[in-house]
């Protein structure tokens, strides 16, 4: 069992695929000379993350990739003629946040291992216990941990198989030893556990399973402490996102009127649609990704992601999205073009609609990649929480002694309700069908069972069932219970923690389902009356002067009206309402992203599905909001458009 999975390490560790931020380093590795302090900050960060960079190309990284944005958008700029010192302080500003991210990148990494390990360490504790009750050997309890983790833990594993395989680590005590020493500031509960784990080993089978039991316990009660630790945590930076990202910036726009009055040269629709649709979204990601690393536990771990067909619908999905985005988009803008006017009901229903048209593209790119997908993934989720029932009920059956096909076939009356009794009779046709091996009905290519439900809690069961079974019916039951009751403990704390985070998250829902798109349809709305209102009394202004010629309104009170003629000129409207809604979508679509990560972990499915939904709601609650304050209030107010 130990040397298949070293057989694989190669490929997981020592040959892994190099990250984008790897590539970067590599491409922009330039030796520069570092400050001793900054070269072991920088050092401790790659060696902690399993970066293959070197200190130097961190540093370099961060200085020239900023800089080379800024040449590029000031070129950019430059050619559509829109290059001013507003801009350009705007972009020093951009590129001062891209180079505070890529200097501090190692120090976010080793906080994000940080947050996916405490995630992955009560899994940790789960497989290594499971393993040791089937077979008292350390070492293959940390391989079998190793093969069922994929991330910062996991790979800590795998490091540890390979330093004996080469012989740098004398004993896998000693590799755990390192293993706790590396955690023990971010998780107490982890050292305690893998400690007792160690001694369990060495104790009589009472007093072994005792110790087992005890720091699985000791695992789940920890990480419910720290979920809720982390739940008030994240109230504060939401808070700030609230009054930052969202209000603030909102309340930015609905000054604009007075922008226009007293610095004309700052309210410039160009230097606008910078700061909300690139500086504002960039800040508010960065701030939230600092927070949200990833959701600190899950039981369900649904891998559907990995499967071809589902990449092969995401590019179709994405490609159809792409094309009504473009395709709407492209004749919208004509048709916006064609309508001279400083403001007209037109440009407002043509720039609404564009808005509705990106909006749409988010809603089928999403709908599209995972309705198909959806059932089989709630299908999965549904079998991963039944796991811990069938797995009890099989262990009653095989306690008597009998072959497993015949265990499997006593098991069916019994769980025939649940969904999980597919996944039995597909095993019971492939052995009873084709004379296949339990190891073959459920892992060979192509028509073993197992690849229909792509899941790794589910996989890792069946691929112990078939270990196990191997030894005996009667250590095959014994195992069996024993692995029920850690997966129903398991199950138990991602309840725990979804129970608790489920305050964090319904703040977040509201504010993507709500606050931003009604404060962004308010926001548009009163713009278009403030607009509508001082354009027309400008132009009727203009009309007046030119009636009485010379022995109108003088200069100074032309120019003390000058706003009245600009306010509509300086910022188009329909130039307004798509900064303001394309803001309004990335907004949603980053708060939408992080409650993913929270809610759903790695399921990829649930995620994609979730951002369509949420982006339908936000859309409609924006179209309701904008839709019924303008043309309430142009109901009651009737004025011609104004023409330019």
């Amino acid at each position: 069992m130990i040397s298949e999975y070293r057989r694989s390490l190669e490929a997981e560790y020592l040959n892994r695929k190099f990250s984008l931020y790897e590539r970067m380093c590599h491409l922009f590795d330039i030796d520069l000379p570092l400050p001793r302090r900054l070269e072991e900050k920088f050092k401790d960060g790659i060696n902690f993350c399993h970066l293959r960079v070197m200190p130097d190309a961190v540093f370099s990284t961060a200085i020239f990739l900023p800089v080379i944005a800024f040449i590029l958008l000031s070129i950019i700029f430059f050619i559509f003629g829109v290059l001013s010192v507003a801009m350009l302080l705007m972009m020093v500003m951009l590129s001062a946040v891209i180079f505070y991210y890529l200097f501090s990148y190692t120090t976010f990494l080793t906080k994000y291992f940080r947050g996916k390990a405490a995630a992955e360490m009560t899994l940790a504790v789960t497989y290594m216990s499971i393993s040791l009750e089937i077979n008292a050997n350390l070492e293959s309890a940390v391989a079998f941990a190793a093969s069922n983790l994929s991330g910062p833990l996991g790979l800590d594993l795998k490091k540890i198989l390979w330093d004996l395989e080469t012989g740098s680590m004398l004993s896998v005590v000693n590799g755990l030893d390192w293993l706790s020493e590396k955690w023990k500031s971010e998780n107490e509960e982890f050292v305690d556990s893998v400690s007792l784990l160690k001694t369990a080993i060495n104790q009589p089978p009472d007093r072994m399973h005792s110790n087992i039991k005890e720091a699985v316990r000791i695992m789940a009660d920890g990480t419910k402490f720290r979920m809720k630790k982390y739940a008030l945590k994240m109230r504060s930076p939401l808070k700030i996102l609230n009054a930052f990202g969202i209000l603030l910036p909102m309340l930015g726009l609905i000054f604009f009127p007075i922008l226009v009055i007293f610095i004309p040269e700052i309210a410039r629709s160009e230097l606008i649609a910078f700061s909300y649709i690139v500086l504002f979204p960039t800040i508010a990601y960065l701030f939230l990704r600092q927070y949200f690393y990833a959701k600190p536990y899950s039981y369900h771990q649904v891998e559907i992601k990995n499967l071809e067909e589902f990449g092969r619908q995401k590019t179709v999905a994405l490609i159809l999205s792409l094309a009504v985005a473009l395709v709407s988009t492209i004749y919208l803008l004509y048709m916006l073009s064609s309508v001279e006017a400083v403001f007209s009901q037109e440009q407002f229903i043509y720039s609404f609609l564009i808005i509705a048209a990106l909006s749409s593209s988010v809603i089928i790119y999403s709908f599209s990649s995972a309705f198909n997908n959806l059932k089989k993934n709630e299908e999965i989720l549904k079998i991963e929480s039944e796991l811990p029932v069938a797995l009890f009920q099989l262990s009653v059956s095989s306690n008597v002694g009998k072959p497993i096909e015949k265990n499997i076939e006593d098991l069916l009356p019994r769980i025939k309700t649940l969904k999980i009794s597919e996944i039995f009779k597909g095993i019971l046709y492939n052995i009873t069908t084709f004379g296949m091996t339990l190891d073959s009905a459920l892992f060979e290519k192509k028509v073993g069972i197992i690849h229909s439900y792509p899941s790794r809690i589910i996989s890792m069961s069946f691929r112990l069932l078939t270990d196990i079974s191997k030894r005996g019916m009667s250590f095959l039951s014994m195992a069996l219970r024993s692995m029920s009751e850690f997966l129903r403990d398991a199950d138990e704390v991602s309840n725990a923690t979804d129970e608790i985070l489920s305050e964090t998250t319904s703040d977040m829902q509201i504010q993507a389902w709500v606050f931003a798109p009604l404060s962004a349809g308010i926001v548009v709305g009163l713009m278009a009356i403030v607009i509508y209102i001082f354009s027309f009394f400008g132009q009727n202004l203009q009309d007046l002067q030119k009636v009485f010629g010379e022995g109108g309104f003088s200069d100074a009170t032309m120019s003390s009206f000058s706003f009245l003629f600009n306010i509509g000129k300086q910022i188009p409207f329909h130039y307004f309402q798509l900064i303001v809604g394309i803001y309004l979508i990335e907004m949603v679509f980053i708060i939408s992203h992080f409650l993913g990560e929270l809610n759903f972990g790695n399921d990829e499915v649930s995620k994609i599905f979730e951002l369509g939904k949420i982006m339908l709601i936000a859309i409609f609650v924006y179209s309701l909001a904008v839709l019924s304050l303008y043309f309430g209030i142009t109901s009651l107010i009737k004025m011609p458009e104004v023409l330019i």
